[in-house]
């Protein structure tokens, strides 16, 4: 343990000097941890997900009524596997990396590990934010410059030793183990859970990469003055650079007001794309996705029963069409019973979908009790 320990202390500093100079800063002293993954699941994975398991459990339901994950399937445990397997993470100022899956002597990878953990180190606090698709874009932003500094210091590193440069995996967070204990990750999680956690290091690394290619390390860094709002954002950086942001969603008016409101959330452009993609083909989940404006989805109570409302803004007609269309399609593949158009039943789940012609605006409900759906449609 002593050799470990000193090893990685030896990559600190050298990776923090490789920042300081890259990014132009000085660093604050860091600390290096070595723990377990024992200790990782407990304190990252099942310490917060115990914390929070009521917000998993209603969570859950909501996947599950819009057939993201399957009937057998734990948000719950999605939460704590995804935390058990990082080989190196940034917690209260502090460097943690996990012994059984961090190797400091597998260079540059384990050099380059540092690198993205003490960019989490330096950058500025973001605001904060309140929605998933909000909470996604922001990572994507963080994480996203986390991983191209990873990625910017090998490509430096093996330039300067005249080795041929490569990039980092697209689809692997340095933090996170590599092959092939990482296929045992991504076999252990939803195939959806895995995407929508990725999407912050595959996709921010190339959102990041499009800052960098507009005005280099000054455009990244002004990002964190002005941060990406949406993953439609970070999924056409274009829109990130013309201020495209999310339209205005209200919830619909229920027929019922026995209901007890328990949050709202958006969860934009990437969510709906997953959705899709779980039972269409991906191209045309993209196109059914892209042209998404902003949602609102609101989760009620009464008792036992529970009720959620799903309201989507679309960019124009046609695109309220495509996705109206493509999510049918998706239904019909998914098993549940068709009652009469528009109307399924699973699982002792009811959903129906509705599209309001006049705004290019979609709505779906979803819930436990048969009249509350067939009441949500537009009030």
């Amino acid at each position: 343990m002593a050799e470990y320990k000193a090893q990685a202390q030896r990559l600190l500093r050298n990776a923090i000097a490789q920042v300081e100079e890259i990014r132009n800063t000085t660093l604050p002293h860091v600390e290096v941890e070595v723990i377990t993954k024992q200790w990782a699941i407990d304190t990252w994975g099942r310490g917060y997900a115990d914390q929070d398991l009521t917000n998993i459990l209603r969570e859950e339901k909501i996947y599950k009524g819009l057939f993201i994950i399957a009937e057998n399937e734990s948000l719950y445990q999605a939460n704590v596997d995804w935390a058990g397997n990082w080989g190196a993470a940034t917690w209260n100022g502090k460097i943690y990396i996990v012994k059984e899956n961090f190797n400091p002597w597998d260079l540059p990878n384990a050099e380059a590990t540092f690198v993205h953990e003490l960019t989490h180190i330096w950058q500025p606090r973001l605001p904060y934010v309140t929605t998933f698709d909000a909470e996604k874009a922001q990572a994507s932003l963080t994480e996203g410059d986390a991983s191209y500094m990873g990625d910017f210091f090998i490509n430096k590193t093996q330039q300067a030793t005249t080795l041929t440069a490569t990039l980092v995996v697209d689809q692997a967070p340095l933090f996170l183990i590599r092959t092939p204990l990482l296929k045992e990750l991504q076999l252990s999680l939803p195939t959806t859970i895995s995407y929508l956690n990725y999407f912050p290091y595959d996709y921010g690394k190339k959102y990041v990469a499009a800052l960098y290619s507009e005005g280099g390390w000054a455009t990244v860094n002004q990002a964190y003055k002005n941060p990406p709002s949406t993953t439609e954002q970070i999924l056409h950086p274009e829109k990130y650079f013309v201020n495209e942001t999310a339209q205005q969603i209200t919830a619909p008016i229920l027929a019922e007001n026995t209901w007890t409101q328990i949050s709202t959330d958006s969860y934009g452009e990437y969510f709906i794309q997953v959705m899709l993609a779980k039972w269409l083909s991906i191209e045309d989940a993209k196109a059914a996705s892209s042209g998404w404006g902003g949602d609102k989805l609101t989760y009620y109570e009464r008792g036992n029963e529970y009720l959620f409302t799903w309201r989507i803004g679309w960019d124009t007609h046609y695109d309220a069409c495509e996705f109206f269309v493509a999510f049918n399609f998706m239904m019909n593949n998914t098993g549940a019973i068709k009652d009469r158009f528009c109307y399924w039943h699973i699982n002792d789940r009811y959903l129906s979908i509705g599209w309001d012609q006049t705004t290019s605006t979609v709505l779906i409900a979803c819930s436990n009790n048969q009249a509350a759906v067939q009441q949500s449609y537009f009030r």
